[in-house]
Order: structure tokens, then C-alpha cells, then sequence
């Protein structure tokens, strides 16, 4: 199933508004310049589309087939909701897990340059970006004068990340972000330590099987999950404003239990849907002229960071 959204400046919905601007370009419109940024992940495939003005659509994909199809068709939906071929963007660029396997990029970026670049223009505030998806989580630090700071990622066997949370939902037969942190679970809350999702959801079936409600199961996972993102946040340090993105910065569970973790509360971003963050840094990038030579495309961002950072 697939999901597009558009954002005014504001970051209010503006899908009409998508459709009346595409529908009236014409004459001088026409030469107005595209960019698109996909970010391919283990599961889903987002693409944001902008000019010189800012973001005109994104397009958020879900699938379980090939990854580059996804890739293809989440671009396709994503330009048809600006009414604009490909033909017509000036430069394409890719990250993700799969970056560079999505059909017809003219470079795979880092992810971290990508978000990084996208946070810099959507809250120039944020000092820790703690980055969520499907596969893996990150953090990383933007220093005063802009640039990128250290970072830390962990990625074994996607402990802590989406994927997770996803099996033992399905396998509870739960919605993903069915439990409220703010509610207290009356039962006890299992405590699971299984980092794999398969081990996980065996666990989970077995911890039902014994007696315990599922909603608290769910809980312990969620708030396992929780833990682990915040661990690797304190170990990197924690430097304010905070930003969360990625797909399970949509879970408000998780969400919720790490600002009551770590005592605070996660910047905004104008809005912007926190899946889509780093398709629109790809886009922003691809905008702004880094090089298309993927063999010197990571020394090209970051010096192309570098010189933007105080901007």
C-alpha cells in the first residue's frame, strides 16, 4: 500500500494544492528545474520531488517484492502527483539500505549526509539527529558551526529497529503502535531481551502461550526496542535540539518512552513526515549540485557539507 502526502511551507497537508499548482504550470513554469531523492530501505521506498521553491510532493511505499521496482514505481507516484514526466528532473540521486540499486539515480548518497543536509534546512536548532528505520539506527551529532559531529550506528541483526516492532505485531495480531506509554498496563510487563525479530516473535508467542496478556507483551517489546535507542544516544550524548527520524519515529509509543527516557522532547521538523527526512536531504543534495561520479561522491558531500555548514 502506498501513501503520498505533499507539505506546504508550513508543513500543513496541501495535497490540493499539488494538483492546482502542476495542473497551471505553463510557459515560464515549464522551465522551472526538478529534483527527486529516493531513500530505498529494507521495506519501504520514499521519494521526495522539489524545485527551487521547496518540496512539491513525496511519495511513501510499502513493499515485499524487488526493491528496485518499488524504488521505480514509488518515483513514478511521485512525480505524477506534481503531473510531470521524469524527463523532467534535472538530477536524481539515492540512499538507503538499497541506494544503489535504485534504477536510474545519478549517485548513491550517504544516508547520514542526506539527513544531516535535510535537518540542517528544516530546523537549524537540532544538534543530535537519532535516525530509526527498518533495518538498523544511528545517531549523530551536527556541530555549531554545522557540520557533521561523531556518530554511532548499530545494525546487528536489525536489533532494535522496525522490522522488529513489526513481526511481533503481526504475530500478536496488534497494530503497531497500539500501546499508549502514557497508560499504565495493569499486568506485569514481560521483559524480552531477544534482539533478532525472529527470536523475538518466538518469544513473544511463547510468553502469550504461558499466561501473559498480549498487550503487555507488546509493551515489553516496545519498551525493549525504546531502551536500546536510548542507550545508544547516551553513549553518544545527548546534545539538544533532538530530532527522530525514519519510519518508527511514526510510533508513538516509542516516541513517547524515549522523551520520558530522555527527558525531553523531539524537535518538529516544520512538519515534515520523519520517513520521508532523508529522500528529501537525497533531493536537496541532488538540488544543490554534488557530484554525480559515485566513485568520489561521499568525499564529494562532504566537502560540499563542509562549505555549506554555517548556512
Amino acid at each position: 500500500m502506498a501513501r503520498a502526502v505533499c507539505l506546504d511551507d508550513d508543513g500543513r497537508s496541501c495535497e490540493n494544492q499539488v494538483g492546482r499548482s502542476a495542473s497551471s504550470w505553463g510557459g515560464r513554469e515549464e522551465e522551472k528545474l526538478l529534483y527527486a531523492g529516493c531513500d530505498l530501505g529494507v521495506a519501504t521506498a520514499k521519494v521526495a520531488v522539489i524545485d527551487e521553491e521547496g518540496l512539491l510532493a513525496f511519495e511513501i511505499l510499502a513493499y515485499s517484492g524487488f526493491p528496485q521496482e518499488a524504488a521505480a514505481a514509488a518515483t513514478e507516484r511521485a512525480l505524477a502527483r506534481v503531473g510531470v514526466p521524469r524527463s523532467r528532473l534535472k538530477r536524481y540521486l539515492s540512499t538507503g539500505f538499497g541506494g544503489k540499486a535504485v534504477p536510474h539515480s545519478d549517485g548513491a548518497v550517504p544516508d547520514t549526509a542526506c539527513l544531516h543536509r535535510a535537518v540542517r534546512m528544516l530546523d537549524p536548532r537540532v544538534r543530535t539527529v537519532v535516525s530509526v528505520g527498518g533495518h538498523s539506527f544511528s545517531v549523530f551529532h551536527i556541530r555549531d558551526d554545522g557540520g557533521l559531529g561523531e556518530s554511532a550506528i548499530t545494525d546487528m541483526c536489525t536489533a532494535g529497529m522496525g522490522l522488529m516492532l513489526e513481526t511481533v505485531a503481526v504475530a500478536l495480531d496488534l497494530p503497531l503502535d497500539g500501546w499508549d506509554p502514557g497508560v499504565q498496563r495493569p499486568g506485569q510487563v514481560p521483559f524480552i531481551d531477544n534482539q533478532c525479530p525472529i527470536f523475538a516473535e518466538s518469544e513473544a508467542i511463547s510468553l502469550v502461550n504461558e499466561g501473559h496478556d498480549r498487550h503487555d507483551v507488546q509493551a515489553g517489546v516496545t519498551a525493549a526496542v525504546a531502551n536500546k535507542i536510548a542507550g545508544l544516544t547516551r553513549r553518544l550524548g545527548v546534545r539538544r535540539e533532538v530530532a527522530i527520524v525514519g519510519g518508527v519515529a511514526k510510533n508513538r509509543a516509542v516516541v513517547g518512552l524515549l522523551e520520558r527516557n530522555l527527558q525531553l522532547g523531539f524537535a518538529g521538523l516544520s512538519g515534515m513526515d520523519p520517513q520521508v527526512v532523508a529522500a528529501y536531504g537525497a533531493a536537496l543534495l541532488a538540488q544543490e549540485g554534488c557530484s554525480l561520479d559515485t566513485e568520489r561522491l561521499s568525499s564529494s558531500v562532504s566537502e560540499h557539507l563542509r562549505r555549506k555548514g554555517g548556512s
